[in-house]
Parts: C-alpha cells; structure tokens; sequence
C-alpha cells in the first residue's frame, strides 16, 4: 500500500465514496500505482480516483474497464479488493529483481483507456537487525546493504501502541537516524506504554505514468524491508 493510501485509509470508512468506473472518462481520473517487492516477490498495485484522491471518491471497475499488470510477457489480470471502503486492484508476481519492469495497463473501450504505464524496481537490500527494545525518549540507528544508490529512501514505523510516523531519508548512505521523541505514543484509554513496532524501510524509483489519466497521478517502483522490536516509554 503506497502512503498516500495510507494516508486516506484512516478516514475512508466513514468519508469515501464509490464511482462505477465505466460511467467516466480517463481524462477524469487520477491514478495512484507502484510496484511493490520484498526481496521474494511482487505485488502491482493500482487505485484509481474520480477526480483529485482528496476527495476520497474511488473507482469501482465495471462494464468491460480492466487493469492487466505486465512483466516479462506474463499478464494478469489485477483483482479488486475493499478494505474499509478503500477500492484498490493488485497483482502479485513470483519476482522481484532489480531492474524488473512492470507495465500496468487500464483498458476499456469507452475510451483510449491508459494502456501503458510503467514502474521499474529499484536494487534490493538489507537492513542490519535492530536492538530487541528502543526507547521513544532515544535516538534510533538504522543501518542497511547495500547502499549509495540514485533512488529515495524513506521510512514508515506502525505499531499498536504508537502514533503513524514516517519521513524521507536524505540520500541512501546505508544509515539512517530516528531522532528521540519522533516516535510518539499514542493518545487515548488503554494504550499501552510499549508494543511491537515494525519500521519498513522503502527504497523508491520514479515511474512512467500513462497521461491518458487525466487528472495525472503517481506511479514508482519499490523495494521494502522490515525490521521488528519493542518499543518503550
């Protein structure tokens, strides 16, 4: 899941909306797409908005529309799934090689469609494994190889106990700092004081997206690791 859809997910079970996809033209949709590998395989994602993704208006694909992920000359057809209302389609490919190329393609007969917009991973690595426990109050180190590529890094940390937390990396040096109190958590009854916490570490590569979207969109592909431990006050 890209974080723009992240972003939208806490709030899409009361706030979205569902278009029937073949009641619009491309030139009124928006496009957020990636390739997403985790060293083992890949899974091609795309979610299509009606207009600007703010506005949390998603398409449902009906009529003859659908969205065929490509690699390598293996096609399939991208299958929709709904979570908290969020409409998303993915694919998932046995792959994940630096270099791979991923070609999703909208295709309906209404119009021109999308046919052919690409993502193409970036190299794979490996972060070191991290302490059993971190303090919120401490620096956190985070360490990974091979490094010293042109592509974005970021991380993203998620937790039961903890707020959503996330930020760009300057440059892919290999390290990486988390500074103390970035890491909050969260507010409310019954929250515990500490928790599993899973920071996933993306490294990011510029698609080419297909400019039949009309209201334009994102497209990249990705490589993400995870690493695990106990965070505490």
């Amino acid at each position: 899941m890209s974080k723009l859809l992240l972003a939208f997910v806490s709030v899409a079970s009361f706030a979205c909306t569902k278009t029937e996809s073949s009641d619009i033209l491309t030139s009124g949709v928006y496009a957020d797409l990636s390739a997403i590998g985790d060293g083992t395989t890949t899974d091609v994602s795309a979610t299509l908005f009606l207009g600007q993704p703010i506005n949390l208006n998603y398409l449902d694909l009906t009529g003859d529309d659908r969205l065929i992920a490509s690699d390598g000359g293996e096609d399939k057809t991208m299958i929709e799934s709904e979570i908290l209302n969020v409409v998303s389609h993915h694919a998932e490919f046995t792959t994940s090689a630096e270099g791979d190329e991923f070609e999703i393609s909208f295709l309906r007969t209404v119009d021109a469609g999308a046919p052919s917009s690409l993502a193409t991973l970036p190299a794979g690595f490996t972060p070191d494994p991290p302490p059993t426990t971190a303090s919120r109050a401490a620096e956190l180190a985070i360490t990974w190889s091979p490094s010293a590529t042109t592509d974005t890094m970021s991380w993203q940390a998620t937790g039961d106990c903890i707020e959503l937390a996330s930020s760009p990396i300057t440059g892919d040096t290999g390290t990486a700092a988390i500074p103390a109190n970035t890491i909050k958590k969260r507010m409310g009854a019954n929250i515990a004081d500490q928790c599993t916490v899973t920071v996933t570490l993306v490294r990011s590569r510029p698609g080419e997206l297909d400019s039949h979207y009309g209201k334009g969109g994102q497209i990249s592909g990705q490589q993400r690791r995870a690493i695990t431990f106990t965070s505490t006050p």
